[in-house]
């Protein structure tokens, strides 16, 4: 009996040894490091190429700031419309993640393409140099690829294409910030331009892992290795230039892939060019389909969200612990994790 007992006790303590490595691991989300001056951002374009843009004023606002620009070797290549071949720009990532010159990731622009690289993307390499990468749109695919396989936290934030040269712009003071922060503020609480006020579909109140960005790239990872699992998460999701019939389509594929049934609350960001906008005879406005999806998940919504497509998009750090206080007189959403190390 004392040889069985001592069996027992060895093996009760092995499985809680196992359990608890496993959970660790779980946990053990990876950061990239605030920006200080003179560090270096490095450009890369996974998805559409440079179409004959110039960005000669946006590295110049960089360099402003502070910082050091690197461009990726294949910036200026262009296969169709996208900004060179699969391996080129699967490359220049790859390489710029291995480049200890290089401090943080901001990506050109979105457009179409990066779903095309998440096979050729190293991700053994990537988790060993964790660091903080900016984009929105079709980078959407990367924020996703990067949390689903490495557990690395990343931003849903202003590209090259977006900087300008207004000295005074909420869009690029949140990026400025961004990147030489650890928080969107010092009590974490997210920053809303001048006279925007959140509106709430669902009142209430949820935590959660924060994930998410393009409802379109969202829609179209869904039964990819990619997908994101939104057990217990906040999900944020933005569209440009759909209309509502299309968002209803990709939220009800949301809804019967399972994603929207795990999530804990959810957050609309900008809708730019999205119809109708108010309702219409034999037509749904877009706000009345995401009110439809509210009521069906039953979980904490806020709508009107400063982030996404347009000339006012906020830094949104995914892959943190957040906090949707959805109050009809005061609704907030609060970071309530760092996304980046000092």
């Amino acid at each position: 009996m004392k040889y069985i007992a001592k069996v027992f006790f060895m093996l009760t303590m092995l499985l809680l040894c196992t359990t608890t490595i496993f959970a660790s691991e779980q946990n053990n989300v990876l950061k990239g490091t605030a920006l200080k001056p003179g560090d270096c951002i490095g450009i890369v374009a996974p998805a559409s190429g440079m179409d004959g843009m110039d960005i000669s004023m946006a590295i110049n606002k960089l360099q402003s700031w502070g910082y050091r620009v690197k461009l990726s070797p294949n910036l200026y290549q262009q296969a169709g419309y996208l900004a060179g071949e699969d391996a080129q720009r699967a490359s220049d990532l790859n390489n710029f993640f291995a480049d200890d010159e290089v401090d943080a990731i901001l990506c050109l622009r979105g457009g179409y393409g990066s779903e095309r690289i998440l096979d050729l993307l190293d991700y053994e390499l990537i988790k060993q140099h964790p660091k903080l990468l900016i984009g929105y749109s079709d980078i959407t695919a990367l924020h996703m690829a990067l949390w689903q396989k490495c557990h690395m936290t990343s931003a849903h934030g202003a590209m090259v294409i977006d900087i300008n040269d207004s000295s005074l712009n909420y869009t690029d003071e949140q990026l400025r910030h961004g990147l030489s922060s650890t928080n969107v503020s010092e009590d974490g609480l997210f920053p809303l331009p001048y006279n925007q006020k959140l509106e709430v579909l669902n009142a209430g109140v949820a935590e959660g892992t924060l994930i998410g960005g393009n409802l379109s790239v969202i829609a179209a990872l869904c039964g990819t290795p990619y997908a994101l699992d939104s057990k217990d998460c906040i999900l944020f999701l933005e569209e440009v230039g759909e209309d509502s019939y299309a968002i209803d389509r990709m939220m009800w594929q949301l809804w019967q892939s399972g994603l929207l049934k795990n999530v804990n609350g959810m957050i609309i960001g900008n809708l730019r060019h999205c119809e109708p906008t108010s309702p219409k005879q034999y037509d749904y406005s877009v706000r009345q389909v995401f009110e439809q999806y509210a009521k069906l998940m039953q979980v904490p919504v806020i709508y009107n969200f400063p982030v996404g497509h347009g000339s006012i998009n906020g830094f949104l750090p995914l892959g943190v612990k957040a906090k949707i206080n959805a109050d009809n007189t005061n609704p907030q959403l609060i970071i309530e994790e760092n996304y980046a190390q000092n």
